[in-house]
């Protein structure tokens, strides 16, 4: 990584300014012109604060320090194995093995993300434990049970559990909501502002959101594929009844673990070792006119998260209950990393 000048001054707040704004550009594809030009104004706006108590030899240095920082980050990312692709994978078949979903019965997501570069040497094999029993069609067998209780859920829904469905598919607006890891940053960035946390916390705790925002979905889809379990609709519609839709539309991978609470479990614990498991409110629909949604500890947040996929109908609660534990054990190496400013 580039280093700073020795002996010279910065302002880190300039440099963190214009490192956001030069990744913003080359990490997000398909901006458009209006995007680049509401990036730039920020920038701009935030530099004209700036220059209000640095001069110009300081923001030019911090601004070009802050940029090399983006640029080399950006670089690296380059060099990585990421891919969502399933071409050449091939679907295993077994009792109780997952199969394309409906109403589109899409080709799998992900099996190969498993071999996306992480940011922990946690993560290079961590996976989930099997679940606490095995499949089974018998009525009488806890697999069949926890089917039978999503469908009955999913036949009584009341307004609420379909509200609770919904803000966290991110279906808000519409149904043009906030995609998941910025529902996140969203929840992230609103308690670091309530809390008027300053530059070296924030970035300490940004830097441990992002290494949980890479790292949770590699273990997570490691561990879809490596049980490959099927989803509730295809169970349902084969052992319970034909013709039972879930309430949202299930995605293409595998069940087990959660790939919703596999990506914010680890993240919530994150914030519960930095603040404690305090109350938060949820305000990522207000720019929809949504009301925000309160919790009265983290704790609550990331359960009515998790119960939230039994409401759409596209999990278990076994899954669910496990990837809670999952998580929090990936957010508890997170949290264990000590960071400290240059």
């Amino acid at each position: 990584m580039p280093q700073p000048e020795l002996n010279k001054e910065y302002s880190w707040s300039s440099s963190a300014n214009a490192a956001l704004a030069s990744m913003f550009k080359q990490f997000l594809l398909g901006l458009t012109d209006a995007n680049k030009a509401s990036i730039d104004s920020l920038e701009n706006a935030n530099n004209t604060r700036f220059r209000l108590s640095i001069n110009d030899e300081v923001l030019t240095r911090s601004q070009a320090f802050g940029r090399s920082i983006a640029n080399s980050i950006f670089n690296w990312s380059t060099s990585d194995n990421f891919s969502l692709s399933s071409q050449g994978y091939t679907l295993p078949v077994f009792p109780g093995s997952w199969v394309p979903t409906p109403p589109a019965f899409a080709v799998p997501v992900g099996p190969y993300l498993k071999d996306s570069r992480p940011f922990l040497s946690y993560s290079l094999t961590a996976t989930a434990p099997p679940l606490p029993f095995s499949y089974s069609e018998d009525p009488n067998s806890n697999f069949y049970k926890e089917a039978k209780e999503v469908y009955d859920i999913g036949k009584t829904l009341t307004a609420e559990q379909k509200a609770i469905a919904n803000w966290w598919a991110d279906a808000g607006g519409a149904g043009v909501g906030v995609p998941a890891p910025y529902h996140l940053l969203s929840i992230v960035s609103g308690v670091l502002e309530e809390r008027k946390v300053n530059l070296q916390q924030a970035a300490s705790v940004y830097a441990k959101i992002g290494i949980g925002q890479k790292d949770g979905p590699i273990n997570t889809f490691r561990a879809k594929y490596q049980y490959n379990l099927v989803r509730p609709v295809t169970y349902i519609q084969k052992n319970i009844d034909p013709v039972w839709q879930s309430y949202l539309p299930t995605p293409p991978y595998p069940e087990y673990p959660s790939g919703l609470v596999g990506l914010y479990a680890p993240l919530i614990q994150v914030m519960v070792r930095e603040f404690g498991d305090i109350a938060v409110t949820d305000h990522s629909y207000d720019w929809a006119g949504i009301p925000s949604r309160q919790y009265t500890s983290f704790t609550k947040l990331i359960e009515e998260a998790a119960v939230s996929r039994i409401y759409a109908g596209i999990h278990y609660r076994s899954t669910q209950n496990a990837s809670l534990e999952i998580g929090k054990a990936l957010g508890n190496q997170i949290a264990d990393i000590k960071l400290t400013a240059p």
